[in-house]
């Protein structure tokens, strides 16, 4: 089984990944992890995409993220893909709860070395930057294109619903 969950910042995408890797045993891949070095500096892409094609070669498994060089691929050997398709208020309040929660940590979903942050530039990105027309047409064109393959989630609730159809038995808080 192969599964890629994007969407857009702050949605809920990394748990909602671990959880999944948790109910069906697959190797995880956040590319918040390997995207990132310390200090959320942006690494060379073509080191990204080596490790992303790396991790791709594994029978299964399931990647958070959606960096989009590489991404065609990923939507081809797909056998799922969620789109989170959260408000934008909704994913401010997502980021200003895991700030509070991860206040001066480092996440297991991201990079060693950076630590959470919520400043100006990110709070920008999550209203503004993160849906622009070219990333709501690029969500669409992939909801069209493989709708054989794609779950689409609006709320935590429809999220919530379906791990619990697929056996998911832990906490359903938002972390």
């Amino acid at each position: 089984m192969k599964i890629l969950v994007i969407g857009y910042s702050s949605s809920g995408k990394s748990t909602f990944t671990k959880r999944l890797g948790q109910v069906y045993n697959l190797p995880v891949l956040h590319i918040d992890k390997i995207f990132f070095a310390p200090n959320w500096v942006e690494r060379d892409k073509t080191q990204v995409e080596k490790e992303i094609r790396i991790f791709m070669k594994n029978d299964s498994w399931i990647i958070d993220g959606l960096y989009r060089n590489q991404a065609k691929e990923r939507f081809e050997l797909s056998d799922q893909i969620f789109i989170f398709d959260f408000n934008r208020f909704k994913c401010l309040y997502g980021a200003i709860v895991r700030r509070v929660k991860f206040h001066n940590q480092i996440r297991d979903s991201i990079a060693d070395g950076c630590k959470e942050r919520l400043n100006f530039s990110f709070v920008w990105w999550i209203l503004f930057g993160g849906r622009k027309k070219k990333s709501k047409d690029l969500l669409k064109n992939i909801r069209m294109t493989y709708k054989n393959k794609v779950t689409v989630f609006k709320t935590r609730k429809q999220v919530s619903h379906y791990l619990k159809s697929i056996g998911y038995t832990g906490s359903l808080k938002y972390e």
